[in-house]
């Protein structure tokens, strides 16, 4: 891998980072790093072991369960926070990444 390409991929990542409550958009991503999508899926999903949309959802979820956690944010405070406009969808995701609801795994903290 070309030391241009390690770095866009990680300057990616950081953008996912800092816009949890906005879904990635692949093309411009891969636009940004300048490089196809197709390259993008494969290198990033190469240097993180997870692919972009995956690597999202998982990092949005640490997140949540942090709110939750540490700021004492509702179950609704913090599926908005993180760009959920459907609160039982983002119940359904915290529980696939957590293993639990998301009231469980407050009143557990």
């Amino acid at each position: 891998m070309h030391i241009d390409d390690i770095k866009a991929v990680y300057a990616i990542k950081s953008r996912l980072q800092l816009n949890l409550n906005e879904p990635p958009n692949i093309a411009l991503l891969a636009k940004e790093a300048h490089m196809s999508a197709p390259k993008l899926r494969k290198l990033f999903k190469q240097t993180f072991g997870k692919g972009v949309f995956e690597y999202y959802q998982s990092t949005r979820m640490q997140e949540a369960a942090q709110l939750l956690k540490e700021k004492r944010l509702t179950v609704s405070e913090a599926g908005y926070r993180l760009g959920f406009t459907n609160l039982s969808h983002f119940s359904r995701v915290f529980e696939q990444y957590m293993g639990m609801k998301p009231k469980k795994y407050q009143s557990q903290q």
